[in-house]
């Protein structure tokens, strides 16, 4: 993995990170963020449930290749039609639910592409939240595979201003309503998990 500095100016490579790990300072773990390879889990379909308008699949995962992994399993609700991933409830070693992420997805034009829109997680350990907008997507620019060398990356690179500008929020109000648990599933497949207080 590697990461820009503004203060030294150039990409350095980061070292391999735990997978619980908070990314950046955030509610999000690295295994949220990179880590995560479909391949290195189990899953079974529980159900099916209305998100926001979605209807989606409900599956459990849980870890087949680390063996003392942080997450004891995580629920994700999967739309059923293009496969996005627009809910998610994690919990922790002792099967407590603690963690709560919303994710909203865009269709970019012309390409027709599905990327993030925006990241919402809670962590009810403590209450603190992180939402993250991502936008202003370009795919298919132009870089060519040589653009990755690993001494290429460390070239300074003048990086892009966004445009159009990210939407401001100035106050708590301007943020979309927290991620809250699925409790209205949980009924429907009679199961009560026990949350973090």
């Amino acid at each position: 993995m590697f990461s820009y500095s503004r203060k030294i100016r150039r990409v350095s490579r980061v070292p391999t990170l735990k997978n619980e790990g908070a990314a950046v300072g955030t509610e999000f773990s690295w295994y949220d963020m990179h880590f995560h390879q479909p391949w290195d889990n189990e899953y079974r379909i529980l159900g099916e449930d209305a998100f926001k308008g979605h209807d989606c699949l409900v599956v459990e995962a849980k870890s087949k290749i680390y063996p003392d992994f942080y997450l004891s399993k995580w629920l994700v609700w999967i739309e059923k039609n293009n496969f996005i991933d627009v809910h998610e409830e994690q919990f922790d070693k002792k099967g407590m639910l603690f963690k709560v992420i919303d994710r909203s997805w865009d269709r970019l034009a012309p390409s027709n592409y599905w990327v993030y829109s925006k990241w919402d997680a809670v962590n009810l350990t403590n209450d603190a939240r992180t939402f993250w907008y991502l936008f202003n997507w370009k795919i298919d620019s132009g870089y060519k595979e040589a653009d990755f060398d690993a001494i290429k990356m460390q070239e300074e690179k003048i990086w892009k201003e966004c445009e159009p500008a990210p939407p401001s929020i100035n106050k708590l109000s301007d943020l979309p309503p927290k991620p809250e648990i699925r409790w209205e599933f949980w009924n429907k497949i009679g199961a009560k998990p026990e949350a973090v207080k």
